[in-house]
C-alpha cells in the first residue's frame, strides 16, 4: 500500500532543517573571525660617525645637537593609503653617543600584509650643533636631478637589514651626510594585529 505524501516528507524534513542550521552556523562563524594583519612603525636615531669633522668637547662641556630630519614616505595597502614627507625632530641629545630611539610615525590602521615594505628616503637634515659656546649649522639636503649638488649631501641609503628586538621583527636603513658625517637610522617595525580591530 503506498504511503501518504506527507508522511514521506516529515522523514526529511528534520535532515533539512539540520543542513539549513549548519549553514547559517558557518556564516556566523566566518562572519565572526578575526583576520591577521600588520601595522608598520618608524623610529629614527641620529649620531655623528668617527671622522665626525666636529672636535670633541671635554666631559664637562659635552656637545648637543637638536636636528630636524625628514623622511619621505610611501605605504600603500588594501586598507591604508599614505605618501608625504614626515619631520622628526630630536633635541638636545650628545651626537657622540647618538640619540635615544624615538618614534616618528605610524601607520593609520591595521592592513593586510603589501607585496613590499613602505619606502622610506631620507630627504634633508637641517639643525645645529653645539660645541662648547660655538654653534654649529647643520643643512644637508637629498641630491634631486636638475638642482645644484648641495653642499651637505645626504647619501642614499644603505640597503635593507632585517633583524628582530625585543619590540618584533623590523627593517633598518642607515643614511649618511657626507660633509657634517651624521649617521640617521630608521627602524621599520611590522607588528602584528587584527584587522577586524583596525579602528583602534
Amino acid at each position: 500500500m503506498r504511503r501518504p505524501t506527507h508522511q514521506v516528507l516529515s522523514r526529511f524534513t528534520p535532515t533539512v532543517v539540520l543542513f539549513g542550521a549548519l549553514i547559517i552556523a558557518a556564516t556566523n562563524s566566518a562572519i565572526g573571525a578575526e583576520a591577521n594583519g600588520i601595522r608598520s612603525i618608524l623610529y629614527l636615531t641620529v649620531k655623528s660617525d668617527a671622522n665626525s669633522p666636529f672636535p670633541q668637547q671635554s666631559s664637562d662641556e659635552p656637545q648637543l645637537a637638536t636636528l630636524t630630519v625628514k623622511i619621505r614616505l610611501s605605504a600603500h595597502s588594501q586598507e591604508t593609503n599614505f605618501f608625504g614627507d614626515v619631520p622628526a625632530t630630536v633635541s638636545d641629545f650628545n651626537p657622540t653617543k647618538g640619540s635615544p630611539e624615538q618614534e616618528v610615525w605610524k601607520e593609520a590602521k591595521c592592513h593586510h600584509e603589501r607585496g613590499g615594505f613602505p619606502k622610506m628616503t631620507v630627504i634633508s637634515v637641517d639643525g645645529f650643533i653645539m660645541n662648547g659656546q660655538k654653534k654649529l649649522p647643520i643643512t644637508a639636503r637629498y641630491r634631486w636631478i636638475g638642482l645644484l649638488l648641495p653642499g651637505d649631501e645626504v647619501m642614499a641609503a644603505k640597503r635593507l637589514m632585517r633583524g628582530s628586538d625585543d619590540v618584533g621583527p623590523f627593517i633598518a636603513t642607515r643614511t649618511e651626510t657626507k660633509k657634517s658625517r651624521l649617521l640617521v637610522d630608521l627602524k621599520l617595525y611590522m607588528m602584528q594585529c587584527t584587522l577586524s580591530a583596525s579602528a583602534n
